[in-house]
């Protein structure tokens, strides 16, 4: 029988690591999946953190309130009439525990809001605006560090044990990386939660969107650079020309117009090209970007389940509905969209497209100015205020004067797009310095078809939360004042919200001022109903000698001043302290852990909510008021709250 030999297995010899190969396609995809886990592991924080906030706004009512636009037969509002005033709110003993809260806040606070102002050049006051006092940059110091943890995450996670040198795949692999990104913070839809973070709007976390797009740029031309150095270098022209190099170049090339169609002069100056570019170019990319490698089919494919989502939810949210224009005055134009009663907050805002001569295909964000019917007999709709700003609502304006009840299809625009009412608008403003016409609300306007979408935005804090609110406005900012205090009214029917609303609006001349008076004066009405104080202080860019008379319509307490203010003076003076108490903030020297830890328990008041909207400069500058507060005060106020409504593209 012939005997059986059993052979041990042979083992095949490792390869000492500095003579392995390496292997792109395997390693770099790695690093890919590890930058995913990192800008997850933020996003899921970030949310994590604001559950509190998200639990509030659900017992407040506020979370999804704002959802979509709702047009019922059936009553919205409470029948048995309004909330009973509640009483004003006084001092009240803190525990120091609460006080050291509030301290640790403030100091976040401080450090979140806090914008480094930009050095005063000659030349550059066109670009800050009337209503600004002086330049900052367009990114607070946190916003700062958020946007440079990124670059420095994702540029670590393309260089980390990479062979640059002899493979630039691994910053290509980075770049595909960074799409989901971008799409994620492009989205506009708040279902089933706003991304990225549940107390913020799409327009406060786009400056990510826009940085996050220049990394994947900056990784690309790394991507790019290296393998055309290495080509070149080994004298491997037909590389170069070859046809996979060929669409990199093509998509790098859309890629790089991206980026150049987006930056700010484009934007601010040319919207709709940056528009039309931003889409023709990405798609275009998206198209050679697959063809020039498969391994970017994985990230696209989620990138277009991401995009078709935001349109399907916004399609569920579009409303066609009638609207009037109405010319309150010769720059500004109301629009009136009766037909709505609920599933908007005051401070939202909708994009608006009017079916009517050449601008059908353009949507712009106007804010809601007013809150929905509460009780029974109140007026129902949707109120707009569209500043004449650029040639759409120039012809928006021109279509409204020429209106006189006249529906937007008998309207004769011209092939160039300037409308004929242009024409009607210069013999309307001579009949109305002669006294012939009607002007402001008893003009008939023009009924038009109108398409929104929306709402989105609005205030990202509870007023009802506050015993003071300071509202400042610059230009055509005061349309998202005149929906705050439409929001505090409303907490305040509800029995809860502040005792005292000032409101300090900066604004380039008179006309604006008279136009809005009948509004200002009957959401005084309302306030003084309530027993809710509320005042305004007008200030004029651009005052003329001699200061002109205020309105009768405007309540007897509103003051008009020549000049520009100081919104850091506007904040100390808002602020609210105990009776017979010395603010510290000329002079406070008092250690920011003083507040918390100079005895058990302090009085405090009910809060300051801050409110600033317009020119970002202005913006900017209340930011800035609220950061340099001291601590101390801020505590002893009972908290500052603080909301940015910037506009600027």
């Amino acid at each position: 029988m012939p005997t059986t030999v059993e052979f041990a297995p042979r083992e095949l010899p490792t390869v000492p690591t500095d003579l392995q190969v390496y292997n792109s396609y395997v390693i770099d995809p790695q690093w890919q999946i590890k930058f995913t886990i990192i800008w997850t592991s933020v996003l899921a924080f970030s949310t994590l953190v604001s559950i509190p906030y998200v639990l509030r706004a659900a017992r407040s009512g506020r979370l999804y309130a704002g959802l979509a636009i709702i047009e019922t037969d059936e009553p919205i509002y409470d029948e048995k009439g309004r909330a009973p005033v509640p009483a004003q709110k006084v001092a009240r003993r803190t525990s120091g525990a609460r006080a050291a809260g509030r301290a640790a806040y403030a100091l976040w606070q401080t450090a979140s809001l806090w914008t480094p102002p930009m050095p005063t050049v000659r030349g550059w006051k066109a670009q800050v605006g009337d209503c600004c006092r002086r330049s900052y940059c367009s990114l607070g110091v946190a916003q700062m560090g958020l946007v440079g943890a990124y670059l420095a995450a994702c540029v670590a996670c393309f260089v980390v044990g990479a062979q640059l040198s002899q493979n630039g795949n691994r910053a290509g692999f980075l770049a595909l990386a960074n799409l989901p990104v971008i799409l994620l913070l492009s989205l506009k839809s708040p279902l089933p939660l706003p991304v990225f973070l549940p107390t913020m709007s799409y327009e406060h976390y786009n400056f990510l969107h826009r940085w996050a797009g220049r990394t994947m740029w900056l990784a690309s031309t790394v991507h790019g650079a290296l393998w055309l150095h290495q080509f070149i270098a080994l004298d491997e022209y037909d590389q170069v020309w070859a046809d996979k190099t060929k669409r990199g170049m093509l998509s790098y090339g859309l890629l790089c117009m991206v980026v150049l169609t987006s930056l700010k002069p484009v934007r601010r100056y040319c919207y709709q090209l940056f528009w039309i570019a931003h889409v023709m170019f990405f798609t275009g990319f998206f198209a050679a970007i697959s063809y020039h490698t498969p391994y970017s089919r994985p990230w696209i494919y989620p990138c277009v389940a991401i995009y078709a989502y935001d349109h399907f939810v916004r399609l569920l949210r579009y409303r066609i509905k009638p609207a009037v224009l109405v010319p309150v005055d010769p720059t500004l134009t109301m629009v009136h969209i009766p037909t709505c009663d609920a599933g908007w907050l005051p401070t939202q805002h909708v994009f608006l497209r009017v079916f009517a001569g050449p601008g059908i295909f353009e949507s712009h964000p106007f804010t809601i100015t007013n809150a929905p019917p509460s009780s029974a007999g109140a007026p129902r709709g949707i109120i707009l205020y569209a500043k004449v700003a650029g040639d759409w609502t120039r012809r928006l304006h021109a279509l409204a004067r020429a209106g006189a009840g006249l529906v937007a299809t008998d309207f004769d625009w011209t092939i160039d797009g300037a409308c004929e009412g242009e024409r009607y608008e210069m013999a309307d403003r001579e009949r109305l310095i002669k006294g012939d016409a009607k002007d402001g609300l008893d003009h008939p306007g023009a009924r038009v078809t109108v398409m929104l979408d929306g709402p989105y935005g609005g205030l990202t804090m509870d007023l009802g939360d506050y015993e003071s609110v300071l509202l400042v406005a610059g230009g055509s900012g005061v349309t998202y004042a005149l929906g705050a205090i439409e929001e505090a009214v409303r907490c305040r029917e509800r029995g809860r919200g502040p005792s005292s609303v000032n409101v300090a609006w900066v604004v380039r001349d008179l006309s604006t001022i008279e136009a809005l008076a009948p509004t200002l004066a009957h959401l005084h009405d309302q306030a003084a109903r309530l027993g809710m104080a509320l005042t305004y202080a007008l200030y004029l860019s651009r005052p003329p000698t001699p200061l002109p008379v205020l309105s009768p319509a405007l309540p007897a307490s509103t003051t008009l001043n020549p000049f520009r203010p100081s919104v850091a003076q506007l904040v100390r003076e808002a602020l609210p302290v105990e009776p017979g108490h010395v603010s510290l903030e000329a002079g406070d020297a008092t250690p920011p852990s003083a507040a918390a830890s100079a005895s058990t328990t302090m009085t405090t008041r009910g809060g300051l909510a801050v409110v600033a909207a317009g020119p970002e400069g202005l913006v900017m500058e209340a930011r800035n008021a609220v950061a340099e507060m001291s601590v101390a005060s801020r505590v002893r106020a009972g908290g500052v709250g603080f909301h940015a409504e910037s506009y600027a593209l």
